[in-house]
């Protein structure tokens, strides 16, 4: 059975079956971009451009978008025949449902939420990876209470973006690195800027998670911020590109999506080749856009933030921009069976494909 078949099978089985996760609010969200008319199905402009709609299930204003919004500023997707928006929905389950409601061609959950949506029943598939080789959240504390190894967070209160989504996963991957259950720590919501610190100071949070941007700037503007990296203890944390099983199989939606990521091959190549310039035209493309990205003010913080994410990309070779690779994917599969998040005996091979990636990238 070829790959598009498995999918066309496990569609047929679940027709209709939407991810449960959050499905009060997640279809609400997905009613008010449709009422919004954020249809994908919205035609072509009069530069004969096909209008595509992109989900963000995070806000773009920080440089784990790069890749995107260089690819639409400077034209990367122009020159694939597409005309990218950006739209935003708050979290990956509401993200996932836009997507089986056609509102979107794709989004980017991060690995977990995409494995959790599908092993519950959802009729998705990863068709490309943007971040591989680990998370890039961050978790921030104070240097007098470092939250510096998993074993550290048991007992703690921990600020998070949200309750769920990666940044809960995250956190219960850590947890169980070190052994240990999600309940051994509080999760209090909060914003994820840089003047949160101020809660980690007065002690009402033990630390929070934030975004690489935002840990680099603390660590320029906070002397006392401590940083941990999730990755030096979890696989899991690459960032993918999601679809619906209707959607691979639909011929013009899977030639979108195969000129959408080879737009972002496209623009990572050239914000690559721009690592040397202290990534100046990269900048240039996305000032030159209705974008505010706060940390592209700060020189220090766009260079050690943008370095990870060069290095990020290209994890697996650099050579297989955009594709998943499948070691890595397991790995992320494991680990969550091993922390009691997902069912066991499984076969993740199947929840992605790499047809629709770009080969040869470099």
């Amino acid at each position: 059975m070829t790959v598009l078949e498995h999918f066309g099978a496990r569609a047929a089985r679940r027709r209709g079956h939407l991810f449960r996760a959050g499905t009060a609010v997640g279809l609400s969200a997905v009613l008010a971009l449709t009422a919004c008319g954020g249809s994908d199905a919205s035609g072509t402009t009069e530069e004969g451009l096909q209008k595509v709609t992109f989900l963000t299930n995070v806000p773009t204003a920080g440089l784990t978008w790069a890749a995107e919004l260089v690819a639409q500023t400077c034209g990367h997707f122009a020159k694939e025949g597409l005309d990218v928006e950006f739209q935003y929905i708050n979290g990956a389950p509401a993200g996932v449902q836009a997507i089986l409601a056609g509102t979107g061609l794709l989004v980017r959950p991060g690995d977990t939420d995409t494995m959790q949506s599908i092993e519950t029943g959802a009729p998705i598939v990863n068709v490309g990876a943007v971040q591989k080789g680990g998370s890039t959240l961050r978790i921030v504390s104070h240097k007098d209470r470092p939250l510096d190894s998993a074993a550290s967070l048991n007992g703690k209160t921990m600020g998070v973006g949200s309750t769920g989504g990666s940044t809960k996963v995250t956190l219960d991957l850590v947890l169980s690195s070190a052994g240990l259950k999600p309940e051994a720590l509080k999760r209090q919501v909060v914003g994820l800027t840089p003047a949160v610190f101020n809660l980690v100071e007065t002690k009402k949070l033990d630390g929070y998670v934030v975004s690489l941007d935002t840990a680099f700037t603390l660590q320029s503007q906070q002397p006392d911020a401590v940083v941990f990296d999730p990755s030096t203890v979890t696989s899991a944390g690459s960032n993918n590109y999601v679809t619906s099983t209707a959607n691979v199989k639909d011929a013009a939606k899977a030639d979108q999506i195969r000129r959408f990521l080879r737009g972002v091959a496209a623009a990572m190549k050239a914000i690559i080749a721009d690592k040397a310039n202290g990534y100046a035209e990269t900048k240039k493309c996305i000032t030159s856009g209705k974008y505010d990205i706060p940390s592209l003010k700060d020189q220090k913080v766009t260079q050690q933030a943008m370095d990870v994410y060069v290095d990020s990309w290209q994890a697996g070779g650099a050579d297989k921009l955009v594709q998943t690779d499948p070691a890595a994917w397991q790995r992320t599969y494991d680990e969550l069976v091993k922390a009691g998040l997902i069912a066991a005996g499984k076969d993740p091979a199947t929840w992605f494909s790499n047809e629709f990636a770009p080969t040869g990238a470099s």
